[in-house]
């Protein structure tokens, strides 16, 4: 899984799989670090895929584009204070880095859950999401999908390279948040919902 649209090298070769097409950026898949042979498997790969990975997805309006910039993102941090801040790793070559990596750059963070994996394909340029998944309300920061609840409503503050990708540092402005369901993350190469039957608030 793509780091958040990143952690892959700038020329496109290595792990990420990209899409050419506008609404995806860059691909959420990193391909599976078990599919080649013992000596050519790359360990901090491998030990990544123990790792349990947010999927979120993030939108920014792109003037005089005709469209938002979209990407799903998998590396992402969110730290309490005042005011909240968010960061995440996105591909330098994603449409969206070149929407928000300007400081003060406006964008919305979708938290995806149990139900969203559709969406979570559609922003990494693998498969289309159905008409009803991808409605969009306006908003301030950005075009807010409104079929997902769980909104962080962000400000570019930094932006940096980070290994292959391109960290992004933000203020968190406003946030939306529904009742605790089934989370959904990236484990071992696959989508896993998480949460099932907890009823946690």
């Amino acid at each position: 899984m793509s780091g958040a649209g990143g952690d892959q090298p700038p020329s496109g070769a290595g792990e990420e799989r990209r899409s050419s097409n506008p609404p995806a950026g860059a691909s959420l898949r990193y391909g599976d670090p078990w599919a080649v042979a013992p000596a050519e498997r790359d360990p901090l790969r491998r030990l990544r895929g123990h790792l349990v990975l947010p999927v979120t997805v993030w939108l920014a309006d792109v003037p005089d584009a005709g469209e938002p910039a979209g990407l799903t993102v998998s590396s992402v941090l969110i730290g309490q204070g005042d005011p909240g801040v968010l960061a995440g790793l996105v591909s330098p070559l994603s449409d969206l880095a070149s929407a928000i990596q300007q400081s003060g750059a406006p964008f919305v963070v979708h938290v995806l859950s149990g139900g969203h994996q559709r969406l979570a394909q559609h922003f990494a340029g693998e498969l289309t999401a159905p008409p009803d998944l991808l409605g969009t309300s306006p908003s301030p920061y950005g075009p807010v999908l409104d079929a997902v609840p769980d909104r962080a409503f962000c400000r570019s503050v930094a932006a940096k390279p980070f290994g292959w990708s391109l960290l992004v540092e933000a203020v968190v402005e406003a946030v939306e948040v529904s009742p605790a369901g089934n989370g959904l993350a990236w484990y071992h190469g696959g989508f896993e919902v998480l949460g099932r039957g907890r009823g946690r608030g």
